[in-house]
C-alpha cells in the first residue's frame, strides 16, 4: 500500500509541476499524506467514539411530551387527561420554545419528581425512559440516569438538576 502511495503521490507532484522531483521532496510530501490519512482514521474514531450507542437499553421508549408555559418562574400542568395523570407515569415536559426541557415523574405514592431535561453531557434532550432498568436514557450518546437524577451510565459526570413540585387546583406547579 505505501508503495503505491508513494508512487501515487510522485505521479501528482511530477504531472504538476512538470519537472522532476528530488528525493527530499518527495519523501516530505509523502510523509504529510500519511499523517494526514493516518490521523483522519484516528479522529474518525475518537469522533464515534462518543456517538457509539452500543451500550445503550433495547427496552426505551419515548416519552410522552407536554407542552408548557413559564408564568413568574413556575409551570403550570392539568393533571387530569395529561401523560402524568396515573401512578407510576413519566412525561417530557417542553417549555420556551422547546429550548427548556424538564423530566416529570408521578411516583407510586401519589407525589411529583421534577428533573432536567437536558443531559449534562452534551446537551441533548433526554427524551427516552427504560422501564426495565428505571432509569431516563439520553438518547444522542446514551448517557442514564435514575430517577433521582444520578448518573447510573455516562458518559455524562454530572447528575440532573432537580426542580420544586406541588399540586394544587389539579394542577402540577414546576418552579424553576
Amino acid at each position: 500500500m505505501f508503495n503505491q502511495l508513494f508512487k501515487s503521490q510522485s505521479n501528482i507532484i511530477y504531472s504538476k509541476t512538470k519537472m522532476k522531483v528530488t528525493r527530499r521532496e518527495f519523501f516530505l510530501k509523502s510523509a504529510g499524506a500519511i499523517v494526514v490519512a493516518s490521523s483522519s482514521g484516528i479522529i474518525g474514531s475518537v469522533l464515534t467514539s462518543c456517538s457509539d450507542n452500543s451500550t445503550n437499553p433495547v427496552n426505551t421508549t419515548t416519552l410522552s411530551t407536554i407542552q408548557g408555559t413559564v408564568v413568574n418562574n413556575e409551570i403550570t400542568i392539568a393533571i387530569a387527561s395529561s401523560p402524568i395523570e396515573n401512578k407510576n407515569t413519566k412525561a417530557l415536559v417542553k417549555y420556551n420554545n422547546g429550548s427548556g426541557s424538564i423530566l416529570v415523574e408521578h411516583n407510586s405514592d401519589d407525589t411529583y419528581k421534577a428533573l432536567s431535561g437536558i443531559c449534562t453531557h452534551q446537551n441533548c434532550t433526554v427524551s427516552e425512559f427504560d422501564g426495565s432498568n428505571n432509569v431516563f436514557v439520553c438518547p444522542c450518546h446514551g448517557s442514564q440516569f435514575d430517577l433521582n437524577g444520578n448518573v447510573k451510565q455516562g458518559p455524562a459526570t454530572t447528575k440532573l438538576r432537580s426542580y420544586n413540585t406541588r399540586v394544587e387546583n389539579n394542577s402540577l406547579i414546576i418552579t424553576l
